[in-house]
């Protein structure tokens, strides 16, 4: 790598708005509209209103089984394909205004479930797919342009803090059979001008999409990339590529972009509820893995949730998803650092970068080393030994992403230091599955790095 580009790769952090969405984790997409009455997966867009009639919808509980199901936050399906909007909206009839036969044409999910989400303490984002099956203008250009900017601006702007928007890149032919090519820029720029703190995902720049509904875990997963992948200019890059970011693959470049992942997955066959996907949903076991090779691998986590016609979730999706919430309580739920240890380095670039200040994930310290160290250590000190299978590590991101290799070691009883794992990237988190042991003594060897490393939260489970 040039030395050039290797400086320019290092001075890319990720903005205000990606920081805050990194915090969120693991969360959900709650699929829901007239695809879920109709039992489709993509709806026509011919659909009556009156077809929508959730009879007994209560978003509160919605809320309350997202919280409990230890997820933070709720990206609602605001508008799919066939254009039905669920909001009250002067600028089409398609929308939740026309179904008299529920709330006498009052209703308005999206606003009742802005409230619920905090009531609960939840995030709350909005899909909007700019695909529209329905709408007359769509495929016209510009007047399309002006009509979806429209609903953005409705939607931001009435509800409250939006932690996110979701722009479905999927288009395809309208009501008049042609395709619309869609203003990408004054979409971002609308929702970025309304609320600044909104990250874009799906066709956005603040947010990288797996890209298919499943996932295949890399080994290095770096949220600095260059900007080709985003911008489509230079060599080709793709969702599916093993490598974004390592040195070889960026040697050659000098632009880069903060694009961290996203890993959108459905817990059941499909996006929508249909009654043919009651026994499809992922085992408990698949859920740990996926937020193993996600949350635990610089990734966040959208798991598709979707409730039947009635506004309800079917018992086996919610008996997984209480069940999996448990296993991450009782994985997690506590760090053997804060009960009985002591996090301690070989050294410290000053007081202010104490180990200390990784103990605790709530604060936004970190510790650094001496940036002459070559391999700079933190060590894990129990008062006496204990079981553990986990250690979490985060770096402190606001620095950037900088390290790229990384040991764990335990003590054993003859006073030597042997290896029992040995990581590559960390980024925002990264889990470090270990097999189940009983040790006093752990260390982190950070061998290789592009800066010296910022470690914002050790935890050792």
């Amino acid at each position: 790598m040039s030395e050039k580009g290797y400086e320019k790769a290092l001075g890319v952090l990720p903005s205000e708005r990606q920081m805050n969405w990194q915090k969120y984790g693991y969360y959900c997409m709650l699929s829901y509209g007239m695809n879920t009455m109709k039992g489709v997966e993509w709806g026509d867009g011919f659909a009556s209103p009156d077809s929508f009639w959730p009879e007994h919808l209560d978003t509160d509980e919605w809320a309350k089984f997202v919280k409990d199901a230890g997820m933070s936050a709720i990206v609602f399906t605001a508008k799919h394909f066939d254009g039905f909007c669920l909001w009250q909206t002067d600028l089409t009839d398609y929308s939740l205004k026309s179904c008299m036969n529920w709330k006498d044409g009052q209703g308005d999910i999206v606003a009742d479930l802005a409230v619920s989400c905090r009531k609960y303490g939840l995030g709350f984002g909005l899909y909007v797919a700019p695909w529209d099956k329905h709408e007359p203008s769509y495929g016209t250009g510009k007047a399309y342009d002006d009509f979806f900017c429209g609903l953005l601006t409705d939607l931001l702007t009435r509800y409250g803090d939006i932690f996110c928007v979701w722009l479905d890149p999927r288009a395809g032919t309208g009501i008049n059979g042609v395709t619309q090519d869609f203003d990408i820029a004054r979409y971002i720029d609308t929702i970025h001008s309304l609320q600044r703190d909104c990250c874009v995902a799906g066709l956005g720049s603040d947010i990288r999409w797996n890209g298919d509904g499943r996932y295949t875990p890399r080994k290095n997963e770096w949220s600095v990339i260059p900007a080709r992948f985003y911008t489509g200019k230079g060599k080709k890059m793709n969702f599916a590529d093993p490598d974004l970011g390592s040195r070889k693959t960026i040697k050659n470049d000098t632009e880069f972009i903060w694009y961290p992942l996203e890993v959108a997955v459905p817990l059941r066959d499909h996006w929508f509820y249909n009654k043919e996907d009651d026994y499809s949903a992922k085992t408990k076991d698949k859920l740990w893995r996926l937020y193993l090779d996600s949350v635990g691998n610089n990734a966040s986590l959208m798991l598709g949730i979707c409730p039947d016609k009635q506004g309800k979730f079917y018992s086996t999706d919610t008996s997984i998803l209480m069940s999996f919430s448990r296993d991450l309580q009782l994985h997690f739920g506590y760090n053997l650092l804060t009960e009985k240890g002591e996090l301690t380095a070989s050294s410290v670039l000053s007081e202010v970068y104490t180990p200390k200040n990784a103990v605790n994930a709530e604060n936004d310290r970190f510790w650094m080393p001496d940036p002459k160290e070559k391999k700079p250590e933190l060590r894990l000190s129990l008062s006496e030994e204990d079981l553990f299978d986990k250690l979490t590590l985060c770096e402190h991101i606001a620095g950037g992403q900088r390290v790229e290799g990384f040991e764990v070691q335990v003590l054993d009883n003859k006073g030597r230091w042997k290896t029992i794992y040995t990581g590559s990237t960390i980024g925002a988190k990264t889990i470090c599955v270990l097999r189940t042991m009983k040790a006093k003594e752990i260390r982190v060897v950070f061998s290789s790095y592009r800066d010296t490393p910022q470690i914002s939260y050790v935890s050792l489970n």
